[in-house]
């Protein structure tokens, strides 16, 4: 029973970027005056494009991003977006702790036979990590709120 319980909090746990952020990311643009032509490029082919105020979405692990803000008779801006680990990534290490309290209890005489679902617990952890890893939920994208005030071009 004990078992049982440990695996489901580690399941719970684990992928925690994936259930809490998911794969995709919106950016927000804005700007002043409204309804200039928003473009997000990144590398592989990833783009997206809408007019301001936009919402803008493409997946969180696109790499080497940047927004380009555009409107006729006003300069264009360019702002590049910086890709960083977030916060919910690692708490996928709260389940982990399965692998070295499975290793103690093993060592000590496992009398309950609890040690398989602490490495359970320790394993779903690290299932976590992978998973985030491969949906790319681990990653977000810095500024996910960009605010531009376009010059006129005279």
């Amino acid at each position: 029973m004990r078992s049982a319980i440990l695996v489901l909090i580690g399941c719970l746990l684990s992928s925690c970027a994936s259930i809490t952020r998911g794969r995709n990311e919106v950016i927000v643009v804005e700007s002043s005056p409204s309804g200039a032509n928003a473009s997000i490029s990144c590398a592989g082919n990833i783009s997206a494009q809408s007019s301001t105020p936009a919402r803008l979405t493409i997946p969180r692990k696109a790499d080497g991003c940047h927004v380009t803000i555009e409107k006729s008779g006003m300069k264009p801006q360019q702002i590049q977006l910086e890709r960083g680990i977030n916060g919910s990534y690692w708490l996928n290490f709260i389940p982990t702790v399965g692998f070295p309290i499975g290793g103690l209890i093993s060592g000590l005489g496992d009398s309950n036979n609890n040690a398989p679902g602490w490495f359970a617990l320790g394993l779903t952890g690290a299932a976590g990590f992978i998973v985030d890893h491969v949906t790319g939920a681990m990653y977000d994208h810095n500024p996910s709120v960009i605010n531009v005030t376009l010059e006129s071009q005279q």
